[in-house]
């Protein structure tokens, strides 16, 4: 049988997770949860006996680990959480990894993160002037075009906070955002939902964006609400 690494994910909450990845990741001799935490593992544990914790393990050495399972299995699983397919750089990493060793690469979709972000948020309902989406790889580039007049969701922030931004990305996104908005205006951080279903969302003041980076975590989006018209 050909080697394949089954990539599943479930949206921003295990309930979100779809039949057909369940049945595809029981189909693995291991599976590697990376995105729950210690304590909140029941509900996926009870879907994939066996399968094995590793949210607190540093991304180069989990793309090690997951390659090097194949040593014992033909088929491996990973679970995260978002879309594979939508800035997930976890699983082009991996897709990369088996692509040079000849294994089979399989995503499973969930329901849509993006979808359950706007529900959370409450903007299944939005303006004429629509929802500006931002990844903070480019930040270069949106940094120009935003808009307070717009709602933005930039992505990925968490990751340069984890790596501590060497290249000075966050510090150039906190520096715009504080001059574009209002300091007394607000921003949040929302995170994907632990297995108990409970939000996660923190509220900041844009005043005070820099000194609160430290709340970034591995699944940390940024929403910030419209304000007024766009400032000079």
């Amino acid at each position: 049988m050909k080697k394949e690494l089954v990539f599943g994910s479930f949206g921003l909450y295990p309930e979100q997770i779809t039949l057909e990845t369940v049945s595809a990741l029981q189909k693995c001799g291991k599976v590697y949860l990376t995105c729950v935490k210690p304590g909140r593992e029941k509900l996926l544990l009870s879907l994939f006996p066996g399968a094995e914790l590793v949210s607190a393990t540093a991304f180069e050495g989990l793309i090690r680990k997951v390659m090097e399972t194949f040593h014992k299995f033909e088929r491996v699983g990973v679970l995260d959480y978002g879309d594979p397919s939508f800035l997930c750089f976890f699983s082009e990493r991996l897709s990369r990894e088996c692509g040079k060793r000849q294994i089979r690469f399989k995503k499973c979709h969930a329901v849509s993160s993006l979808n359950s972000l706007i529900s959370d948020l409450g903007l299944g309902d939005l303006k004429p002037g629509g929802l500006y989406l931002a990844s903070v790889h480019f930040w270069k580039v949106p940094s120009r075009f935003i808009n307070p007049a717009v709602p933005v969701l930039l992505f990925c922030p968490d990751r340069f906070y984890l790596d501590g931004d060497p290249n000075g990305v966050l510090a150039q996104l906190v520096k715009d955002v504080q001059r574009v908005y209002p300091s007394d205006h607000y921003l949040y951080f929302a995170g994907c939902r632990d297995a108990s279903g409970k939000k996660r969302m923190r509220k900041v003041k844009i005043a005070r964006l820099d000194s609160s980076l430290s709340g970034l975590k591995f699944d940390t989006t940024i929403y910030i609400p419209a304000v007024g018209k766009k400032r000079a």
